[in-house]
């Protein structure tokens, strides 16, 4: 066994396929602001080849080689952020309200460069009709929370970050729960920009995201002018197959920006990072990065 780990380090630059890299943050020159929403699927379940030990060093990798300033995770456990503290060194990092039914909770986290950002204010709620409490409403399967923050970025603007991961199972709390985001962005936020990760359980067109369309919102993938495209893939990757037919669009992690009433966003790019040592996957949800300016 020793020899095999051994082997393993040698062909991994001297770590375990497990071990992450024990080094600094790169840092990040230039206005642009990296943004990351990644669906990490918790350290707590039991994935066969691809559990949480045989993949955390791939998924710090990706993170690391896409050098974000800002991240919004999304079923992250007490193991992932074990990782991380090694892994990525040079964050700091908001939990959030714990989510789901059980211990071992999930957290929307939030971890964002403070070279880059300064923190003013922070908070979170639960996605129910006692959103002060931990609870669920609507149907909801699962326990679910809101994490967000106030950052001042440059050139000294303010704005309101958001972090969710809405129900997999009930469309009415998808629904109902985004309601309650925006009507609580009336109160974090005021006439701030805001920019929203997550993982919405749903598709583009659906009724969650037209909600956010009417609120004034818009869906960064599409602005910077990407074709339909998947980031749920099931540890899969590109071999993935939905069973509907014919099959949805399957993009459930979006970015999205709202103008504030002095400033605004200015998109740059944005893309789905596939990266993968198939059978073994950073997750089983792509992460989306995207490059935005506050104007």
């Amino acid at each position: 066994m020793t020899a095999l780990k051994d082997l393993l380090a040698n062909l991994l630059g001297g770590r375990s396929a497990s071990e992450p890299r024990r080094e600094s943050r790169p840092s990040r020159e230039g206005d642009g602001l990296h943004v990351m929403s990644f669906n990490v699927r918790g350290s707590q379940h039991p994935d066969g080849k691809n559990e949480w030990p045989r993949r955390a060093r791939l998924n710090v990798d990706c993170i690391r080689g896409c050098m974000p300033d800002l991240i919004g995770f999304q079923e992250f456990q007490k193991g992932n952020r074990e990782t991380y503290d090694t892994g990525l060194p040079g964050y700091e990092r908001l939990f959030g309200p714990g989510y789901e039914n059980r211990k071992p909770y999930a957290f929307n986290a939030i971890y964002y460069d403070p070279q880059r950002l300064a923190l003013l204010e922070s908070g979170g709620f639960w996605l129910s009709e006692t959103p002060g409490e931990r609870s669920r409403s609507w149907e909801s399967q699962q326990v679910r929370s809101v994490n967000w923050a106030r950052f001042r970025g440059a050139p000294g603007v303010e704005f309101v970050h958001l972090n969710t991961h809405l129900d997999h199972r009930s469309g009415q709390a998808r629904v109902e729960g985004s309601r309650l985001v925006l009507r609580s962005l009336d109160e974090i936020a005021g006439d701030a920009p805001v920019l929203i990760t997550g993982d919405f359980n749903c598709n583009p067109g659906s009724k969650t995201y037209g909600i956010y369309e009417s609120a004034g919102f818009a869906d960064v993938h599409r602005l910077a002018g990407n074709a339909p495209e998947r980031t749920f893939h099931r540890f899969e990757g590109e071999g993935f197959k939905p069973k509907k037919s014919p099959p949805p669009e399957g993009r459930l992690d979006w970015v999205l920006v709202r103008e504030g009433s002095a400033s605004g966003w200015e998109v740059r790019d944005c893309r789905t990072v596939r990266d993968g040592e198939p059978p073994v996957y950073p997750s089983d949800h792509y992460p989306v990065v995207a490059e935005l300016r506050i104007s």
